[in-house]
């Protein structure tokens, strides 16, 4: 069985929910107190062990480029002339080109997840993948990637990443997923929906945290994207349904002993970077107390 060492992560949209901040600023880009939220993802990977992440971004996004890429020479020489005070935020700054071997591809074609998996794959080749999402992510005690991989070396087969999730408003924000258990934790797929409404959901394990994508699903996703009427989104999902559809095997694993973050909406986000700003090492107890001076005055 092959090692997964490669992900890609789709970064080309316009961020509309977050406007006006993103008409100059990828969504991606936000901070997390002082790191952008794409690069939480990317920690997350390379400790789970990802060698090679593929950015899939547009050309509206130089942003997230230019962040991977080298410091910028003034910047550099600016920290390095300040002498050892400032020695540390350079050491930080040049680690972040060598946390994974990165390659930015330009996406093209339909609106939808699948999209951007057809676009990365000459650089995937024949190897198992992870496909993620860069604007939210789990904090855990083991990682989530790792959760998941394990469970791809487990039964070879794609793995759907998954949280529990029962809001009523969750069932139109999510896809959920419905089966047969194999064990604690984890499902053969049977069902695969859309953002079905609690009355349709085939289950309560929603679509949280990416996917370990076999080569095969490859040849069903372009099965999809031929078959895509004009105008229609190609979803990542019709690829699974339609490996399903085929007898073959793919398996959810509920993410366990771990904490989600989103940060696609304002409030979400908002919620994101005040609990990470709480737990900060550097700032963390005064922005604690700060917040609970606010709370007493409101």
């Amino acid at each position: 069985m092959q090692r997964v060492r490669k992900a890609v992560i789709p970064a080309a949209g316009y961020g509309t929910r977050m406007l006006p901040i993103t008409k100059t600023v990828s969504k991606e880009m936000l901070p997390l107190v002082d790191k952008p939220i794409i690069q939480q993802v990317v920690e997350e990977l390379v400790e789970a062990g990802i060698e090679d992440i593929i950015l899939v971004t547009a050309a509206h996004k130089a942003d997230i480029n230019d962040y991977f890429g080298d410091v910028e020479a003034g910047l550099k020489s600016h920290l390095q002339a300040a002498g050892p005070s400032k020695a540390e935020l350079l050491r930080q700054l040049e680690s972040v080109q060598s946390l994974a071997n990165f390659a930015f591809i330009e996406q093209k074609g339909a609106y939808g997840t699948g999209t951007p998996v057809l676009n990365a794959e000459p650089y995937i080749g024949d190897e198992p993948f992870i496909f993620t999402f860069a604007d939210d992510f789990f904090i855990s005690q083991t990682n989530s990637f790792r959760q998941m991989i394990e469970t791809y070396e487990r039964y070879g087969a794609p793995v759907w990443g998954g949280q529990k999730r029962t809001a009523d408003s969750d069932y139109d924000r999510y896809g959920y997923v419905g089966g047969v258990d194999l064990e604690e934790g984890i499902i053969e797929v049977r069902e695969i929906a859309e953002r079905p409404g609690k009355a349709d959901a085939p289950g309560d394990l929603a679509s949280l945290g990416g996917f370990v994508v076999t080569p095969e699903v490859l040849g069903y996703l372009h099965v999809a994207a031929d078959e895509l009427e004009p105008g229609k989104e190609l979803y990542f999902n019709s690829a699974l349904n339609l490996m399903i559809a085929n007898g073959e095997r793919v398996v959810a694993k509920e993410i366990t002993g771990a904490e989600y973050f989103d940060t696609g909406n304002k409030l979400e986000y908002m919620k994101t970077v005040t609990k990470l700003a709480a737990r900060h090492d550097e700032i963390g107890a005064e922005y604690r107390d700060f917040i609970k001076g606010l709370v007493r005055d409101l």
